[in-house]
Protein backbone atom coordinates (compact mmCIF):
# COMPACT_ATOMS: atom_id res chain seq x y z
CA UNK A 1 0.00 0.00 0.00
CA UNK A 2 3.15 1.97 0.94
CA UNK A 3 5.16 1.52 -2.59
CA UNK A 4 1.52 2.53 -4.24
CA UNK A 5 0.62 5.36 -2.49
CA UNK A 6 4.86 6.74 -3.48
CA UNK A 7 3.87 6.00 -7.36
CA UNK A 8 0.69 7.45 -7.16
CA UNK A 9 -0.24 9.27 -10.42
CA UNK A 10 -0.77 12.25 -8.51
CA UNK A 11 2.16 12.26 -7.41
CA UNK A 12 4.23 11.65 -10.20
CA UNK A 13 2.56 14.53 -11.95
CA UNK A 14 3.59 16.70 -8.99
CA UNK A 15 7.40 15.97 -8.85
CA UNK A 16 6.93 16.07 -12.87
CA UNK A 17 5.46 20.07 -12.69
CA UNK A 18 8.58 20.68 -9.89
CA UNK A 19 11.13 19.70 -11.76
CA UNK A 20 9.76 21.14 -14.89
CA UNK A 21 9.31 25.03 -12.64
CA UNK A 22 12.91 24.09 -11.47
CA UNK A 23 14.52 23.36 -15.22
CA UNK A 24 12.44 26.59 -16.13
CA UNK A 25 13.27 28.69 -13.25
CA UNK A 26 16.89 27.69 -12.55
CA UNK A 27 17.96 28.34 -8.42
CA UNK A 28 14.26 29.18 -7.47
CA UNK A 29 13.41 28.94 -3.93
CA UNK A 30 11.01 26.41 -2.14
CA UNK A 31 8.75 29.72 -1.60
CA UNK A 32 8.51 30.56 -5.15
CA UNK A 33 8.34 26.89 -6.52
CA UNK A 34 5.08 26.73 -3.81
CA UNK A 35 3.34 29.69 -5.08
CA UNK A 36 4.25 29.23 -8.39
CA UNK A 37 2.13 25.93 -8.27
CA UNK A 38 0.19 26.41 -6.12
CA UNK A 39 1.19 24.24 -3.83
CA UNK A 40 1.77 23.89 0.08
CA UNK A 41 4.93 24.85 1.49
CA UNK A 42 4.86 21.74 3.04
CA UNK A 43 4.24 19.42 0.20
CA UNK A 44 6.82 21.31 -1.79
CA UNK A 45 9.65 20.20 0.84
CA UNK A 46 8.41 16.99 0.71
CA UNK A 47 8.70 16.93 -3.34
CA UNK A 48 11.68 18.65 -3.58
CA UNK A 49 13.81 16.06 -1.02
CA UNK A 50 12.46 13.31 -3.28
CA UNK A 51 14.02 14.75 -6.21
CA UNK A 52 17.33 15.48 -4.75
CA UNK A 53 17.63 12.29 -2.96
CA UNK A 54 16.84 10.35 -6.85
CA UNK A 55 19.70 12.97 -7.94
CA UNK A 56 17.11 14.81 -10.35
CA UNK A 57 18.26 17.96 -8.77
CA UNK A 58 20.48 19.75 -6.36
CA UNK A 59 20.82 22.77 -3.81
CA UNK A 60 22.99 25.50 -4.86
CA UNK A 61 23.38 28.67 -2.60
CA UNK A 62 23.53 32.24 -4.48
CA UNK A 63 24.59 35.50 -3.03
CA UNK A 64 24.58 38.84 -4.32
CA UNK A 65 27.43 40.97 -3.30
CA UNK A 66 25.04 43.84 -2.14
CA UNK A 67 23.08 41.98 0.15
CA UNK A 68 25.11 40.73 3.61
CA UNK A 69 24.23 37.24 5.24
CA UNK A 70 23.22 33.93 4.75
CA UNK A 71 23.43 32.55 0.84
CA UNK A 72 19.82 31.77 -0.21
CA UNK A 73 19.25 28.40 -1.74
CA UNK A 74 17.96 27.77 -4.66
CA UNK A 75 17.18 24.28 -6.53
CA UNK A 76 18.44 23.40 -10.17
CA UNK A 77 18.39 20.39 -12.44
CA UNK A 78 21.50 18.35 -11.48
CA UNK A 79 24.07 18.46 -14.28
CA UNK A 80 25.52 14.96 -14.01
CA UNK A 81 24.83 11.69 -12.81
CA UNK A 82 21.59 10.46 -14.78
CA UNK A 83 22.11 10.33 -18.58
CA UNK A 84 20.15 9.37 -21.26
CA UNK A 85 20.82 7.60 -24.49
CA UNK A 86 18.89 8.90 -27.33
CA UNK A 87 18.70 7.63 -30.90
CA UNK A 88 17.32 9.40 -33.90
CA UNK A 89 16.53 7.15 -36.82
CA UNK A 90 16.12 7.39 -40.59
CA UNK A 91 16.61 4.71 -43.27
CA UNK A 92 19.76 5.63 -43.87
CA UNK A 93 21.74 5.66 -40.42
CA UNK A 94 21.21 6.08 -36.36
CA UNK A 95 22.85 8.58 -34.52
CA UNK A 96 23.52 8.06 -31.07
CA UNK A 97 23.61 11.13 -28.41
CA UNK A 98 24.59 10.62 -24.86
CA UNK A 99 22.74 13.40 -22.87
CA UNK A 100 22.78 14.77 -19.50
CA UNK A 101 20.40 16.11 -17.86
CA UNK A 102 20.13 19.67 -18.75
CA UNK A 103 20.54 18.71 -22.46
CA UNK A 104 24.26 18.69 -22.77
CA UNK A 105 25.60 16.28 -25.29
CA UNK A 106 28.27 13.91 -23.71
CA UNK A 107 29.17 12.01 -27.05
CA UNK A 108 27.21 11.23 -30.40
CA UNK A 109 28.24 8.85 -33.00
CA UNK A 110 26.12 8.23 -36.28
CA UNK A 111 25.56 4.09 -37.59
CA UNK A 112 25.04 3.72 -41.67
CA UNK A 113 22.19 1.72 -42.49
CA UNK A 114 22.16 -0.24 -45.48
CA UNK A 115 18.65 -0.97 -47.35
CA UNK A 116 19.42 -4.98 -47.01
CA UNK A 117 19.96 -4.27 -43.16
CA UNK A 118 16.24 -2.59 -42.48
CA UNK A 119 14.45 -6.36 -41.78
CA UNK A 120 17.11 -6.54 -38.97
CA UNK A 121 16.99 -3.37 -37.97
CA UNK A 122 15.85 -4.21 -34.15
CA UNK A 123 19.11 -6.50 -33.85
CA UNK A 124 21.16 -3.86 -35.48
CA UNK A 125 19.83 -1.00 -33.32
CA UNK A 126 20.77 -3.22 -30.43
CA UNK A 127 23.90 -3.62 -31.32
CA UNK A 128 25.02 -0.27 -32.05
CA UNK A 129 24.03 0.57 -28.85
CA UNK A 130 25.60 -1.37 -26.82
CA UNK A 131 28.91 -1.05 -29.15
CA UNK A 132 28.07 2.80 -28.40
CA UNK A 133 28.30 2.08 -24.92
CA UNK A 134 31.26 0.46 -24.80
CA UNK A 135 33.27 3.04 -26.80
CA UNK A 136 32.47 5.68 -24.57
CA UNK A 137 31.82 3.74 -21.31
CA UNK A 138 34.17 6.24 -19.62
CA UNK A 139 31.67 8.80 -20.37
CA UNK A 140 28.73 7.04 -19.01
CA UNK A 141 27.76 7.53 -15.64
CA UNK A 142 24.05 6.20 -15.27
CA UNK A 143 21.98 5.72 -17.70
CA UNK A 144 18.09 5.96 -17.12
CA UNK A 145 16.48 5.91 -20.58
CA UNK A 146 16.63 5.56 -23.73
CA UNK A 147 14.69 7.53 -25.94
CA UNK A 148 14.21 6.86 -30.02
CA UNK A 149 12.87 9.32 -32.21
CA UNK A 150 11.57 7.45 -35.98
CA UNK A 151 11.60 9.56 -39.28
CA UNK A 152 8.70 7.48 -40.18
CA UNK A 153 5.66 6.25 -38.75
CA UNK A 154 5.11 4.35 -35.28
CA UNK A 155 2.62 1.08 -35.46
CA UNK A 156 -0.92 1.68 -33.54
CA UNK A 157 0.34 0.30 -30.32
CA UNK A 158 3.44 2.62 -30.14
CA UNK A 159 5.83 -0.26 -29.76
CA UNK A 160 7.37 -1.01 -32.97
CA UNK A 161 7.99 0.82 -36.27
CA UNK A 162 5.72 0.39 -39.50
CA UNK A 163 7.28 2.76 -41.91
CA UNK A 164 10.61 3.95 -42.16
CA UNK A 165 11.26 7.09 -44.74
CA UNK A 166 9.84 5.81 -47.50
CA UNK A 167 10.14 1.77 -46.49
CA UNK A 168 7.40 -0.41 -45.10
CA UNK A 169 9.25 -2.49 -42.47
CA UNK A 170 6.70 -3.05 -39.44
CA UNK A 171 9.29 -4.24 -36.92
CA UNK A 172 8.92 -4.54 -33.60
CA UNK A 173 11.12 -3.08 -30.95
CA UNK A 174 10.16 -1.96 -27.61
CA UNK A 175 9.95 -5.49 -25.88
CA UNK A 176 13.67 -6.51 -27.42
CA UNK A 177 15.25 -3.29 -25.81
CA UNK A 178 13.67 -3.67 -22.70
CA UNK A 179 14.86 -7.38 -22.53
CA UNK A 180 18.44 -6.02 -24.01
CA UNK A 181 19.05 -2.87 -21.44
CA UNK A 182 16.28 -2.89 -18.98
CA UNK A 183 15.69 0.40 -18.97
CA UNK A 184 12.42 2.19 -19.81
CA UNK A 185 12.32 2.24 -23.60
CA UNK A 186 10.74 5.71 -25.16
CA UNK A 187 9.27 5.61 -28.73
CA UNK A 188 8.75 8.41 -30.31
CA UNK A 189 7.76 9.97 -33.67
CA UNK A 190 9.96 11.95 -35.14
CA UNK A 191 7.64 14.65 -35.84
CA UNK A 192 6.39 14.69 -31.84
CA UNK A 193 9.81 15.04 -30.88
CA UNK A 194 10.09 18.02 -33.34
CA UNK A 195 6.81 19.44 -32.34
CA UNK A 196 7.33 19.54 -28.72
CA UNK A 197 11.27 20.59 -29.05
CA UNK A 198 9.78 23.72 -30.75
CA UNK A 199 6.77 24.48 -28.42
CA UNK A 200 8.85 23.74 -25.10
CA UNK A 201 12.31 25.15 -26.44
CA UNK A 202 12.37 26.50 -29.79
CA UNK A 203 10.86 28.72 -31.90
CA UNK A 204 7.72 28.35 -30.56
CA UNK A 205 7.75 28.90 -27.03
CA UNK A 206 6.07 31.91 -26.76
CA UNK A 207 3.27 31.55 -29.21
CA UNK A 208 0.39 30.03 -28.71
CA UNK A 209 -1.99 29.24 -31.94
CA UNK A 210 0.94 27.23 -33.84
CA UNK A 211 0.31 25.43 -37.11
CA UNK A 212 3.41 22.63 -37.15
CA UNK A 213 4.05 21.40 -40.24
CA UNK A 214 6.35 18.46 -41.73
CA UNK A 215 6.59 17.50 -45.20
CA UNK A 216 9.11 14.83 -46.57
CA UNK A 217 8.23 11.14 -47.32
CA UNK A 218 4.86 11.61 -45.72
CA UNK A 219 2.99 14.82 -44.41
CA UNK A 220 2.51 15.42 -40.64
CA UNK A 221 0.86 17.98 -39.10
CA UNK A 222 -0.12 19.60 -35.67
CA UNK A 223 -1.96 22.17 -33.78
CA UNK A 224 -2.00 24.02 -30.71
CA UNK A 225 -4.42 26.65 -29.63
CA UNK A 226 -3.69 28.80 -26.46
CA UNK A 227 -0.86 26.56 -26.24
CA UNK A 228 -2.32 23.05 -25.98
CA UNK A 229 -2.00 20.65 -28.73
CA UNK A 230 -5.55 20.13 -29.91
CA UNK A 231 -4.65 16.15 -30.65
CA UNK A 232 -4.14 15.55 -26.91
CA UNK A 233 -0.66 14.79 -25.48
CA UNK A 234 -0.46 10.80 -26.98
CA UNK A 235 -1.01 11.73 -30.58
CA UNK A 236 0.32 14.31 -32.17
CA UNK A 237 -0.11 13.84 -36.08
CA UNK A 238 -3.19 14.62 -37.83
CA UNK A 239 -3.82 12.95 -41.27
CA UNK A 240 -4.45 15.06 -44.59
CA UNK A 241 -3.32 13.07 -46.72
CA UNK A 242 -6.45 12.87 -48.78
CA UNK A 243 -7.29 16.54 -48.78
CA UNK A 244 -8.41 17.33 -52.52
CA UNK A 245 -6.60 20.03 -54.29
CA UNK A 246 -8.17 21.92 -57.23
CA UNK A 247 -6.04 21.84 -60.43
CA UNK A 248 -3.59 24.52 -59.71
CA UNK A 249 -0.68 24.43 -62.22
CA UNK A 250 -0.03 22.48 -65.66
CA UNK A 251 2.45 19.87 -63.39
CA UNK A 252 -0.47 18.29 -61.66
CA UNK A 253 -0.83 16.59 -65.68
CA UNK A 254 2.63 15.22 -64.64
CA UNK A 255 1.47 13.89 -61.48
CA UNK A 256 -1.90 12.69 -62.08
CA UNK A 257 -1.24 10.68 -65.26
CA UNK A 258 0.07 7.52 -63.17
CA UNK A 259 -2.30 7.69 -60.64
CA UNK A 260 -6.01 6.16 -60.54
CA UNK A 261 -8.87 8.66 -60.71
CA UNK A 262 -9.93 8.81 -56.93
CA UNK A 263 -6.25 9.16 -55.96
CA UNK A 264 -5.24 12.36 -58.53
CA UNK A 265 -6.01 15.15 -56.51
CA UNK A 266 -5.13 14.09 -52.90
CA UNK A 267 -2.49 16.30 -51.19
CA UNK A 268 -0.04 13.51 -50.47
CA UNK A 269 0.45 12.82 -54.20
CA UNK A 270 1.43 16.31 -55.01
CA UNK A 271 3.59 17.58 -52.31
CA UNK A 272 5.59 14.99 -50.42
CA UNK A 273 8.97 13.74 -51.81
CA UNK A 274 7.74 10.93 -53.92
CA UNK A 275 5.72 13.39 -55.83
CA UNK A 276 8.83 15.74 -56.55
CA UNK A 277 11.09 13.02 -57.41
CA UNK A 278 8.74 12.63 -60.11
CA UNK A 279 8.61 16.04 -61.15
CA UNK A 280 12.74 16.24 -61.00
CA UNK A 281 12.95 13.63 -63.05
CA UNK A 282 10.85 14.72 -65.74
CA UNK A 283 11.83 18.57 -65.88
CA UNK A 284 15.28 17.84 -64.70
CA UNK A 285 17.03 14.71 -66.60
CA UNK A 286 19.58 13.40 -64.35
CA UNK A 287 21.66 10.42 -63.07
CA UNK A 288 21.09 10.09 -59.81
CA UNK A 289 20.37 6.91 -58.05
CA UNK A 290 19.61 8.30 -54.03
CA UNK A 291 16.15 9.95 -54.34
CA UNK A 292 17.82 12.44 -51.37
CA UNK A 293 19.91 13.82 -53.87
CA UNK A 294 17.62 14.66 -56.13
CA UNK A 295 15.90 17.16 -53.29
CA UNK A 296 19.53 18.81 -52.75
CA UNK A 297 19.94 18.80 -56.46
CA UNK A 298 16.63 20.40 -56.75
CA UNK A 299 16.98 23.32 -54.35
CA UNK A 300 20.87 24.09 -55.68
CA UNK A 301 19.61 24.36 -59.04
CA UNK A 302 16.55 26.49 -57.79
CA UNK A 303 18.88 28.81 -56.12
CA UNK A 304 21.00 29.00 -59.50
CA UNK A 305 17.77 30.34 -61.06
CA UNK A 306 16.97 27.36 -62.95
CA UNK A 307 13.48 28.23 -63.87
CA UNK A 308 12.01 24.69 -64.38
CA UNK A 309 13.63 24.08 -60.83
CA UNK A 310 11.82 27.44 -59.41
CA UNK A 311 8.61 26.06 -61.08
CA UNK A 312 8.71 22.68 -59.00
CA UNK A 313 9.49 24.69 -55.72
CA UNK A 314 6.49 27.12 -56.90
CA UNK A 315 4.32 23.96 -57.55
CA UNK A 316 4.70 22.34 -54.01
CA UNK A 317 4.57 25.54 -51.87
CA UNK A 318 1.06 26.55 -54.28
CA UNK A 319 -0.50 22.78 -52.96
CA UNK A 320 0.58 23.69 -49.12
CA UNK A 321 -0.85 27.02 -49.32
CA UNK A 322 -3.99 25.94 -50.71
CA UNK A 323 -4.59 23.61 -47.46
CA UNK A 324 -2.98 26.39 -45.07
CA UNK A 325 -5.54 28.45 -46.05
CA UNK A 326 -8.21 26.78 -44.68
CA UNK A 327 -7.10 25.28 -41.85
CA UNK A 328 -5.52 29.15 -40.74
CA UNK A 329 -8.90 30.32 -41.42
CA UNK A 330 -10.37 27.56 -38.89
CA UNK A 331 -7.84 27.24 -36.19
CA UNK A 332 -7.42 31.70 -36.66
CA UNK A 333 -3.27 30.18 -36.19
CA UNK A 334 -0.72 33.30 -36.31
CA UNK A 335 1.92 31.61 -36.76
CA UNK A 336 2.89 27.92 -39.13
CA UNK A 337 6.22 26.80 -38.23
CA UNK A 338 7.92 24.35 -41.22
CA UNK A 339 10.11 21.29 -41.02
CA UNK A 340 11.67 19.59 -44.21
CA UNK A 341 14.86 18.01 -44.95
CA UNK A 342 15.36 20.61 -47.52
CA UNK A 343 12.29 22.35 -48.60
CA UNK A 344 12.10 24.17 -45.07
CA UNK A 345 15.74 25.66 -45.11
CA UNK A 346 14.86 26.78 -48.97
CA UNK A 347 14.39 30.58 -48.77
CA UNK A 348 12.68 30.30 -52.49
CA UNK A 349 10.39 28.26 -51.26
CA UNK A 350 9.60 29.24 -47.83
CA UNK A 351 9.18 32.78 -49.25
CA UNK A 352 6.63 32.08 -52.48
CA UNK A 353 4.63 29.87 -49.55
CA UNK A 354 4.50 32.93 -46.85
CA UNK A 355 3.65 35.28 -49.97
CA UNK A 356 0.86 32.79 -51.29
CA UNK A 357 -0.60 32.37 -48.40
CA UNK A 358 -0.76 35.86 -47.06
CA UNK A 359 -2.34 36.89 -50.69
CA UNK A 360 -5.08 34.07 -50.34
CA UNK A 361 -5.91 35.76 -46.62
CA UNK A 362 -6.01 39.44 -47.29
CA UNK A 363 -10.05 39.63 -47.65
CA UNK A 364 -9.85 38.19 -43.95
CA UNK A 365 -7.54 40.68 -42.82
CA UNK A 366 -5.43 37.77 -41.50
CA UNK A 367 -1.65 37.62 -41.76
CA UNK A 368 0.25 34.81 -40.61
CA UNK A 369 4.18 34.19 -39.80
CA UNK A 370 5.79 31.37 -41.50
CA UNK A 371 9.15 30.60 -39.47
CA UNK A 372 11.47 27.44 -39.85
CA UNK A 373 12.44 25.90 -36.81
CA UNK A 374 14.83 25.96 -34.63
CA UNK A 375 16.63 22.41 -34.69
CA UNK A 376 17.33 20.61 -38.03
CA UNK A 377 17.04 17.18 -38.62
CA UNK A 378 19.43 15.14 -36.25
CA UNK A 379 19.74 17.64 -33.26
CA UNK A 380 20.32 16.37 -29.90
CA UNK A 381 18.25 18.61 -28.76
CA UNK A 382 14.81 17.10 -30.52
CA UNK A 383 16.48 13.60 -29.92
CA UNK A 384 16.65 14.12 -26.21
CA UNK A 385 13.02 16.10 -26.37
CA UNK A 386 11.21 12.94 -25.37
CA UNK A 387 12.74 11.99 -22.54
CA UNK A 388 12.25 15.72 -20.49
CA UNK A 389 8.63 15.53 -21.81
CA UNK A 390 8.24 11.93 -19.69
CA UNK A 391 10.19 13.06 -16.93
CA UNK A 392 7.82 16.44 -16.81
CA UNK A 393 4.87 14.21 -16.72
CA UNK A 394 6.53 12.53 -13.95
CA UNK A 395 6.41 8.85 -16.07
CA UNK A 396 10.26 8.46 -15.53
CA UNK A 397 10.57 9.80 -12.67
CA UNK A 398 8.17 6.93 -11.59
CA UNK A 399 10.86 4.38 -12.95
CA UNK A 400 13.45 5.68 -10.90
CA UNK A 401 11.23 5.63 -7.99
Amino acid sequence: MAKQLLNSPQKLQHLGTIYRLIEQFDLISRIDLSKISGLAPASITNFTRDLIDLKLVIERTTQTPIVRGRPAVGLAISPFYWQSLCVVLNEREMTIFLCELNGKVVATKSYPILSKQLPLLTSLLIENLKAFQAEYQQKIVQLFAISISVEGLLNRQQTGIERLGQFSVNLELQAELRQAFKLPIILSEYFSAWVFAESSLGAAISSDNVIFLQVDDAINMSVSIKGKMIQGSKQQRMNIDRVCLPTLNPLAEIISQDLLPEDAQQLQHHVTYAAIYRLVNHLLPNNLEDNAQKIEYLCDLANQGNEQAIAILHYVADGISYVLMNLVNIFSSDKIMINSTYLGSNPIFVEHLKHRLNQNLLLDQHQVDIVTGHYAQNNAVVASAMVKKYLYSGELIGSLL
